[in-house]
This record gives C-alpha cells, structure tokens and sequence, in this order.
C-alpha cells in the first residue's frame, strides 16, 4: 500500500527530472556562454569532451576557438609496456595507447568542432615525463591568454585532483571556471556541489554552479563524439554514455563555476 509519504516523494522526484528535463532543453533559468576563445584543460584523452562536449560545439557553432589541451595525453613514441588501465584497454605498450587515443581524441574534438593539442606527459600508470613545475609551465603556455576551464568536480580521479592543486593561482582568477567532470560526476551525485564529498581527495567545489548554454543538437554531437572513445568507453563500464546523458537530463545540462575569489 501506498503512503501518503511515499506519493509525496514520488511527485517530488518526478517535478524534479522534469524540471531537469526543461532545463536541459534550455528552456530554463539562466545560462553562461563559454567565451570567445576557450581552453578546455582536460587530464586524459577523453574528459574534455566527455565533461563538456555540448557547450563546446555550441561556442564552436558561434564561430568560437575552442582547444581541448590534454595534459596527460602520453608519449606516442614510448616503449615501454603498457601500465594495468591500457593492459586492458589491449594495448601492448604505452606508445600505442598514445597513438590509438590520441586519433580517438581527434575524432571526437572534430565532431564538436574544437581544436586537439596534447601535451606529452603521462597518467597515474607512468612517470608523469616531466616535474610539476615543467608541466604546470606548459599547460600555461598552451593555453595562452584565454578562458581555461579546469576540472572542478568531483575530482575524484587522482589524476584530476593532482591537476587542479597543479593549477591553483597559475591563471587570473576572473578567466578561471571549473567543469564538473564527467563520467564521475553522474556515477556519484545528481548535483554538483552536494553534500558529503568535501573529505574526499580534491577541494569541495564552490556553491554556484551554472549550466552551460548548448542546443539539442549540440548534445547529439556530444553523443556522437563520445562514442569516438572505444577503447575507453568498455573500461569505464557498459552504458557510461547512457549515464552522462541521464544525469545531465536530470540536472538541466553541463555545469561550471567560477573560482572563488582567494582560492
């Protein structure tokens, strides 16, 4: 039987998605436009476009220059055998994970309409192929003088922790804002922000986080591109796509935040 508790929770839940729903139609509340010219910081050779896929074809479509810089994204020339994810991603060597994700990465970042670079040092598997100094200088020379999104929640990934202590004050905070990271984000919370992450690995996230403008067909494009990862997509787990799709349903879309003043 039925309670009126239960049918109270149940209609909840039910307006919930389906402002969720009308949100990530864009049909409402507020939305921010990533800027003119954007890096996207992504830690491996899908976050970018995986976290933020739809806004970033949504600036590309408005004449926009979008780069996706992979900071982790190996050493294509590398022969030393593969550490345990590429083992099981097939890959003999981590020079072949490289090169095989590298072309994966090109396919999607061409779906979305942003431009791939990709920095030579390596992930949690390797020895990262340079000191934290070298790499935070060379994330900053790529990305130049504009908007940089950096990975902000959950940050759950050691990789993507490390990389935004790495980033902490290396650009002015008013052309900061941090992504909510994908597919880490819809396997652990429906909101950004949520309570009960703050003792994990990274810093809590900051409290305002905004959706990010992008069109139904923009979203398509990100469905597509995110399919380009197929060497990835079975070692995150079966339906990963599936699961962004339904969070950011859920939720109304993509998110980011400003950097708070003083972090």
């Amino acid at each position: 039987m039925t309670t009126p508790a239960t049918r109270e929770h149940r209609g909840r839940t039910t307006l919930r998605k389906a402002a969720g729903v009308v949100r990530w139609a864009g049909l409402l509340g507020r939305r921010t436009e990533l800027g003119r010219r954007v890096v996207v910081v992504s830690p491996h050779l899908d976050d970018g476009v995986l976290s933020l896929g739809a806004a970033i074809s949504f600036a590309a479509r408005r004449r926009a220059e979008v780069t996706v810089l992979t900071v982790l994204a190996g050493d294509p020339g590398s022969p030393a055998p593969a550490g345990p994810w590429d083992r099981r991603a097939g890959f003999a060597t981590a020079g072949e994970a490289a090169r095989v994700r590298r072309l994966e990465d090109a396919a999607a970042c061409e779906l979305v309409g942003a431009r791939p670079v990709w920095l030579p040092f390596s992930d949690e598997q390797y020895e990262r192929g340079g000191d934290d100094a070298e790499i935070r200088v060379a994330v900053v020379e790529a990305a130049g003088d504009a908007q940089v999104l950096v990975p902000g929640f959950p940050l759950l990934h050691p990789d993507h922790a490390w990389l935004r202590r790495l980033l902490e004050d290396s650009f002015p905070v008013e052309r900061v804002f941090l992504y909510a990271e994908q597919p880490y984000a819809a396997a652990l919370t429906e909101r950004p922000g949520v309570d009960g992450v703050q003792d994990r690995e990274g810093l809590p996230p900051p409290p305002a986080w905004r959706f990010l403008r992008a069109g139904i067909g923009d979203k398509v494009r990100k469905l597509r591109a995110c399919r380009s990862y197929r060497s990835q997509l079975p070692l995150l787990g079966d339906g990963t796509v599936s699961s962004i799709c339904r969070y950011e349903l859920r939720v109304g879309g993509e998110s980011c935040a400003r950097l708070p003043e003083g972090r």
